[in-house]
């Protein structure tokens, strides 16, 4: 064997070796970002969740506020009704004990 085909043969064996390495190192480095990049999508997704449910949270609390001063204008409101009913039959009856005195419809 010529010395020049045994230099061929060692560097088409190295470019053979180096491409590999580099095809294999190539293919970490991807991985490497792919999971950088899902682990970023991921911390957003939860990140916007967690902003989400303190929102729904807080609008919870408002809802139960207003829940609570409507309960207390509903009572307050049945309680003025009650009284204007009774208040209403007093005056009905005051007019009809008057002489003459006619119920108004």
């Amino acid at each position: 064997m010529l010395p020049t085909e045994i230099a061929l043969t060692i560097i088409s064996v190295l470019g053979t070796i180096s491409s590999i390495s580099f095809g294999y190192l190539a293919f970490r480095r991807n991985v490497n970002s792919e999971t950088k990049q899902i682990g970023r999508e991921s911390g957003t997704v939860i990140s916007d969740l967690g902003y989400i449910k303190s929102s729904i949270e807080r609008i919870e609390k408002r809802l139960d506020i207003s829940e609570s001063k409507f309960d207390g204008v509903f009572t307050r409101l049945a309680r003025v009704e009650e009284s204007v009913s009774s208040a209403h039959k007093r005056i009905d009856e005051q007019i009809i004990k008057r002489p003459g005195g006619k119920k108004v419809e």
